[in-house]
Formats: structure tokens, C-alpha cells, sequence
């Protein structure tokens, strides 16, 4: 995103009989010359479970997803939201998010990656080098919009 632009962003939950069947997040960009441009990022349930499938890793459900989801695709937005996306991720309650794990469902967030493409992203984040984020580092990686931008086609 360029420093003249500015984001506001929508989440809409879409349900079907009380259960989340994907999450929508809508941007209206903010550019100059009163310029605007609308831009969409979907996260469905059925392409979720299939990268869970395929990787044997059912670890969360596609609502906890939604909850961790939020805040790596509104940033700063969402930033209430980082520990709680954190204490689901930290699936070992080691009290650090393991790079490997978390890039493995990236995928569902910015379709044309791959885990070892998400991991070149994730790794600057990890500021003591133990291929892990512990919670500040996290929320620092958050708080830059990485995620966001990248699922916007913005690297």
C-alpha cells in the first residue's frame, strides 16, 4: 500500500444455519485526487478444511480461524484481537507461535502462496531467531499489515 492511500476495512461473516461458511473482508481504499478502489479477500470453510485435510492438521476449527484470521487481514484494525489469535496458535502453550505451523495455512488467506513462500515473510518478524513468534513479535508482524497487503496482491 502506498503512503498516499489510506484503508478502511469491513468484516462480514457469512453463516448458513448458524455456522460460518466464510469470512469476507472488504477494503475501500482511499487514494488521492478523491480516488477510491475496492478491493476483497474470502476465506471459505470447505477451502480451509481441504488445506487442513491434505496437511493432517485439524488443529482448529473454522471459527477459530475467523478469530485468528481477523486481526492478520485488518492489522492495526484488529489489534484487540492479537492475543486471543495468538493463544489459539500457540498450540503447544509454549508461549511461541511455530513459523512452519502458521505458514502452513496461509494458503487459505492468500491463495497463490505456499508455505515455504509464507515463511520468507514471517521470518524478519522473528527478531531472536528461534523460528518462532513469541507475543510481541507477533503483534509487531501484525501491526505491519503483512498479511493484509499480501492477501491484497501489495508484497
Amino acid at each position: 500500500m502506498s503512503d498516499s492511500s489510506q484503508l478502511r476495512v469491513q468484516e462480514i461473516l457469512h453463516r448458513k444455519d448458524d455456522k460460518i461458511t466464510s469470512v469476507e473482508y472488504v477494503y475501500d481504499e482511499f487514494l488521492p485526487k478523491n480516488k477510491t478502489r475496492q478491493h476483497r479477500v474470502i476465506i471459505k470453510r470447505d477451502e480451509f478444511e481441504h488445506i487442513a485435510a491434505v496437511n493432517k492438521k485439524p488443529w482448529f476449527t473454522f471459527e477459530n480461524f475467523t478469530k485468528i484470521t481477523r486481526p492478520l487481514l485488518m492489522a492495526d484494525d484488529a489489534a484487540e484481537d492479537i492475543p486471543e489469535a495468538f493463544q489459539l496458535l500457540d498450540l503447544d502453550k509454549s508461549d511461541k507461535i511455530d513459523l512452519n505451523e502458521l505458514a502452513v495455512f496461509m494458503p487459505a488467506i492468500v491463495p497463490n502462496s505456499n508455505p515455504y513462500m509464507m515463511l520468507r515473510y514471517f521470518q524478519p518478524a522473528d527478531t531472536n531467531n528461534d523460528y518462532g513468534l513469541n507475543l510481541d513479535e507477533f503483534t509487531t508482524f501484525i501491526k505491519k499489515g503483512v498479511i493484509r497487503d499480501l492477501a491484497l496482491g501489495r508484497s
